[in-house]
């Protein structure tokens, strides 16, 4: 896949991507108790498929667990959902804004997510995927918070002004959060 690029916009209905607000109705129940929703995409290979985003809500067990296999983010596949009503898992420290369709245009502020090539690490210390690659799986796409709008975070970034790594597996082609890393 060639890489690709989407930037962080103003919130929009019509636009499937977003950061912020509560989770796709239909993920609401999938959600463990101590998780809030984070972001939802489109899956850059399935045109009708999200991947939505579930992080811990407790800073330090993020901290504590950042690298694959004990990872406290989760991904979750799934047909697109409208928004849902469930505030009890909203990050109250991110408002809402959309994520725009995907480009190979790079040269754009804003870049927030980065598909496919090689990612762009803050610490690029082999300890991060050396794992994941043992077990086959492979770099997929990267959530940069540099690429916020100023409009996104209204507390503390979820990653420490940081991104995340999202892995596929080269057999299965499950997706998952691979490790976080905060600048």
């Amino acid at each position: 896949m060639n890489e690709l690029y989407a930037k962080c916009i103003s919130f929009d209905k019509n636009v499937k991507g977003r950061v912020g607000g509560n989770p796709p109705k239909c993920i609401e129940e999938q959600i463990p108790s101590d998780y809030n929703f984070y972001a939802t995409l489109v899956h850059p290979e399935k045109g009708n498929t999200m991947l939505s985003v579930i992080i811990h809500q407790d800073y330090n067990t993020l901290i504590d667990n950042n690298i694959y296999p004990s990872i406290a983010v989760k991904v979750i596949e799934h047909e697109f959902s409208k928004i849902g009503n469930c505030t009890e898992k909203r990050n109250t420290n991110l408002g809402m804004c959309s994520i725009s369709e995907y480009s190979e245009d790079k040269d754009s502020e804003n870049i927030l997510v980065k598909i496919g090539g090689t990612p762009i690490l803050i610490q690029d210390e082999e300890s991060y995927y050396k794992e994941l690659e043992e077990h086959g799986f492979s770099f997929f796409l990267s959530i940069d918070e540099d690429g916020y709008s100023e409009d996104v975070a209204i507390g503390s970034y979820p990653f420490g002004y940081g991104a995340l790594y999202l892995y596929m597996h080269c057999t299965t082609n499950e997706i998952i959060a691979g490790y976080w890393q905060c600048s």
